[in-house]
């Protein structure tokens, strides 16, 4: 039988991917703190301002 290394635990995958309920989903926005709100924000209007600039070409 092959030795069991003490790394399974490092092939795991780093991330994890749950379907959270809308309610779930406000309770974890409402106490978010500022900072995250605030890089979120941020994050959005970049995402929609690029999205406007975005030319879609249609065949």
């Amino acid at each position: 039988m092959k030795k069991e290394s003490k790394d399974n635990l490092n092939e795991l995958p780093r991330t994890c991917v749950t379907k959270l309920s809308d309610n779930e989903r406000l309770l974890k926005d409402i106490f978010r703190s500022d900072i995250d709100k605030l890089k979120l924000f941020t994050k959005m209007l970049r995402t929609n301002s690029l999205l406007d600039k975005a030319v879609i070409i249609h065949k």
